[in-house]
């Protein structure tokens, strides 16, 4: 399990930690079950205070990816939201969920009956992206909205507690480490997961930017900014200079476009980025295309 650390970049060694263990869990690369290493084993690995494994550990465990088992270690989180959207057929699907339901003391009569409900219910015609950040949900439903054929929206996780109707109708689409949080604000919602991650063109494309040269990463929201930034560092070390803007801190990265090698932007930001005619300009997805791929499969989001 290899994780890069830019002592010299400002980001904290904890955040950098929590971020390249995060996304190697999203992308699967670390399965569900699959220990990971010990506190003090990663420390010495590293070359960091033991602490600071064991705060990050934490990190992760408070946003539902890793277990802590007491005497036994630390554990990728097994029947983490997204194994559902996983399972290859419905058989599989619907015993993972039966299997979680009874697990959580729920009884076969109050199972039924939620099953009834759902067979009875009118079936999603919109979608709605939640997430703590505007600009991340808005990100997201963009990429979304150029898959399917319905109207999709975005609202924050703290509009949803006060206004839960707004899921009402709507197939809900949340990241994973939020999903219980949006469950609570509106218990009734159809909820779907996705998950970020990066096309292995995009991928490859960025081990290849020339070493030496300035990558300019700008992005709608903040969300996305840390986690370019430790992807970047993590594939190429100190190899490449890395600057990351918001697209609303525009004088910002106009600045430093004119000394860019490299332009980095989202689908929300690679227009404006482009009218400045850059050297190079890359657009990237975070909703991996099989994940989208579903979603405009779903029958209920399929237009006549």
């Amino acid at each position: 399990m290899d994780i890069v650390l830019n002592r010299r970049g400002g980001v904290p060694v904890r955040d950098q930690i929590v971020a390249q263990l995060e996304m190697r869990i999203l992308a699967g690369d670390l399965a569900q079950g699959q220990r990971l290493p010990s506190v003090r084993a990663l420390a010495r690995r590293l070359k960091v205070h033991h602490n600071t494994i064991s705060a990050a550990y934490q990190d992760l465990e408070a946003s539902g990816h890793v277990e802590l088992q007491r005497g036994s270690g630390v554990f990728v989180r097994r029947n983490a939201p997204a194994t559902l959207g996983d399972a290859d057929g419905l058989d599989d699907m619907i015993k993972l969920a039966l299997q979680s339901a009874f697990r959580k003391g729920f009884g076969e009569a109050e199972i039924r009956a939620a099953v009834a409900r759902w067979l009875a219910a009118t079936p999603p015609d919109r979608v709605l992206v939640v997430d703590p950040s505007l600009e991340m949900a808005e990100l997201i439903a963009h990429e979304i909205g150029t898959a399917v054929s319905v109207p999709v929206s975005a609202c924050t996780v703290d509009v949803l507690v006060r206004e839960p109707a707004r899921a009402s109708g709507a197939m809900t689409v949340v990241l994973p480490y939020h999903v219980e949080a949006v469950r609570r604000a509106a218990p009734g919602a159809a909820v779907k997961v996705v998950t970020l991650d990066l096309a292995a063109a995009d991928r490859e494309a960025m081990v290849a930017i020339p070493a030496g040269s300035i990558v300019l990463v700008v992005s709608h929201s903040a969300t996305v900014l840390p986690f370019a930034s430790v992807l970047l560092r993590s594939l190429r070390g100190d190899e490449v200079l890395v600057e990351t803007r918001l697209l609303s801190e525009a004088r910002e990265w106009k600045r430093l476009i004119k000394a860019a090698d490299v332009v980095i932007a989202d689908a929300l930001s690679a227009a404006a980025v482009a009218r400045c005619t850059p050297r190079k300009v890359r657009e990237v997805k975070v909703i991996p295309a099989p994940a989208l791929e579903r979603l405009r499969r779903a029958p209920s989001l399929v237009s006549a």
